[in-house]
């Protein structure tokens, strides 16, 4: 018999932000803007430079025009490699010049060195990394101009950035990552980028690399940038709670103390995001998270926290929530605490069969089997062709025989021991259930049948499914060929809202 079943899962529900332009990303800091001071006048190359670049900026004439105009301005700004005193100047207009060929119409971004007015000795040029090569300088030399270098390397970002969402939407992760690199590369300072990066890193279950990337886009995620563009916000609360979920999935693939320091860092990320989100739309797969990283680090001390507040406090979680840590109670030899939890997940959602399995395994362990028995009951009644339910339904049996004094009672308590035991044996089909998950009102129920007897047949399986009153929503029905003795899985995808449970008819060959 399977001893525990699973109730939940952390789901990752995939999200998209409409990301808006340059001006959105700006910092505060660029309003004083006047304390960065480029004298763009003292050399004549770099003067004609800028003023050419200022006029292009402002002008909409045709593309084979403007880059004629650009490449004779980068080549009167790489005619040497020093500029002296005007060095910066230089490099501000020469990453401005080079910014402005990326966002013309049909410019490549990786040009022969000749064609975009650099010396042919130079070879192959990359845009926006040459651009990126030149700000930096200016950085670098002058901090106080970063503010003003962001703004050039944002007009060629937002372009960029405004493409990567709907690629991804549209399963075309390659163009998206060589897009998102080309970002990443011109501009770092947007949550955006790692919030992409973090999504394409999950995608091929990179999950290390998601879980920094994730960070990294709510670090980003100031209040200050969400005050101007609302989407920050959503990419805030998202980013948290998939860093966590991604650190979890890195620390599961770890052993030993590596994995124990692993689940302790997806577990200060749970917190982080249940501290920054106590209402967030992702808290109940959080606080499950949460659990599952706290046992696998062996913090013991806060599980325990966690489960009183959950007793004391049961409204505030799901109804699997409840059933996972009565679960992970009843594993960690808490057995009174794992009954209460599973009792209370009992009374939110009575029909959650995976949780009621678990909380009759729960009062056998705690030899509570005058409670144990109804619970077994209700499972043979929505479960009605899984032998381990009858298998429990007389144990339950067998523990009241046990206990009972009066002679009548203890042998009507093991004729029903007798009772589901060939109960249990002579189903002539058995169904077990693998996968119970949903995307809004659209459910999948995954599971398989068994052919338990000796002659082939037709199985027929009709579920119903639930809302927490019991009352039908839906109802879906599937039949599946069987071979005698041979196993064959089945799938059905009801939609309708409020689904919290299922059950089915006994199956009739």
């Amino acid at each position: 018999m399977n001893a525990w079943r699973n109730v939940v899962g952390c789901v990752l529900v995939w999200s998209a932000f409409a990301v808006p332009g340059a001006a959105a990303q700006k910092n505060d800091k660029q309003a004083a803007a006047g304390k960065c001071n480029i004298d763009y006048n003292s050399n004549d190359q770099v003067h004609s430079a800028y003023n050419q670049m200022t006029v292009l900026a402002l002008s909409s004439g045709k593309p084979d025009d403007a880059r004629k105009k650009i490449k004779t301005a980068i080549a009167s700004l790489t005619s040497k490699s020093d500029f002296g005193k005007d060095q910066m100047a230089r490099d501000a207009v020469l990453g401005q010049a080079l910014v402005t060929w990326y966002d013309t119409p049909g410019s490549p971004a990786v040009v022969p060195a000749a064609d975009l007015g650099y010396p042919s000795s130079a070879g192959q040029v990359d845009v926006l990394a040459a651009a990126d090569s030149v700000f930096s300088a200016v950085e670098t030399a002058h901090p106080e101009c970063a503010d003003d270098m962001d703004r050039y390397r944002q007009q060629a970002w937002a372009r960029l950035v405004n493409q990567i969402g709907p690629l991804i939407n549209g399963n075309k992760d390659d163009s998206a990552q060589a897009i998102l690199n080309h970002a990443i590369t011109i501009y770092r300072g947007s949550p955006y980028d790692y919030y992409f990066q973090g999504q394409l890193a999950q995608r091929k279950k990179d999950w290390p690399a998601a879980a920094t990337a994730y960070v990294k886009a709510a670090e980003l995620s100031t209040p200050d940038l969400a005050a101007k563009d609302t989407s920050v916000k959503a990419v805030k609360e998202f980013s948290e709670f998939s860093a966590a979920f991604a650190q979890l999935q890195a620390a599961q693939a770890m052993s030993g103390t590596q994995q124990q320091a692993g689940m302790k860092k997806a577990a200060d990320l749970y917190r982080t995001y249940l501290k920054d989100y106590p209402s967030g739309e992702n808290l109940q797969p959080a606080q499950a998270g949460l659990t599952v990283a706290l046992k696998a680090s062996g913090d013991t001390a806060s599980l325990g926290q966690m489960w009183k507040d959950m007793i004391a406090n049961p409204t505030k979680y799901s109804d699997a929530q409840l059933f996972d840590a009565g679960t992970q109670a009843f594993t960690a030899q808490q057995y009174a605490t794992a009954v209460q939890l599973m009792e209370f997940g009992q009374k939110s959602n009575p029909y959650l069969r995976a949780g009621l399995f678990n909380l009759a395994n729960a009062y056998w362990k705690n030899n509570q089997f005058d409670k144990m028995e109804p619970v077994a009951d209700t499972l043979t009644k929505i479960d009605p062709d899984n032998p381990d339910n009858y298998q429990l339904l007389a144990i339950a049996y067998q523990g009241m025989q046990k206990s009972a004094t009066d002679p009548k009672r203890k042998k009507a308590m093991a004729d029903s021991v007798n009772q589901y035991v060939t109960a249990g044996d002579k189903l002539p089909v058995h169904v077990q259930f693998t996968e119970f998950t949903h995307d809004g009102d659209k459910y999948t129920l995954k599971g398989s049948m068994q052919n338990a007897s000796t002659k082939p047949i037709t199985a027929a399986l009709n579920v119903k499914f639930l809302d927490k009153a019991g009352q039908v929503v839906t109802s879906q029905s599937t039949s599946v060929q069987l071979a005698p003795n041979e196993t064959k899985p089945f799938t059905v995808n009801p939609v309708g809202g409020n689904i919290v449970a299922y059950r089915y008819d006994p199956v009739k060959p």
